[in-house]
């Protein structure tokens, strides 16, 4: 996702630069149209930034693949029938107890 947001918000300046590179030759004779591009392309670039700052970011512990980490001495993992779930990662220097399922 934010990614996504960098390759957006890349595009929006490289666009911005081009518009730039445009405007040079053409607007040696007429100010007012380059300045007139310009504010277009700033109000462009400024909606964008605005809609990509409302977006939420998704919180650390809901991102896919991420598992929290907890203390030593809490569970860290359940038992679910013949398998066993990790529900957190233990500390450095620990190791989860599939036996008493906590971190020790």
């Amino acid at each position: 996702m934010a990614s996504s947001r960098l390759c957006l918000l890349c595009a929006l300046l490289s666009l911005l630069a081009a518009g730039q590179e445009t405007l040079g030759p053409r607007a040696a004779g007429s100010p007012a149209s380059k300045s007139q591009e310009e504010k277009e392309l700033i109000e462009a670039l400024q909606e964008m930034l605005e809609k990509l700052n409302t977006e939420r970011l998704p919180s650390i512990e809901k991102k896919l693949g991420s598992v929290p980490s907890c203390d030593a001495g809490e569970p860290c993992a359940v038992r679910k029938g013949a398998r066993i779930g990790r529900l957190c990662k233990c500390p450095r220097g620990t190791a989860c107890n599939f036996y008493i399922l906590k971190c020790l």
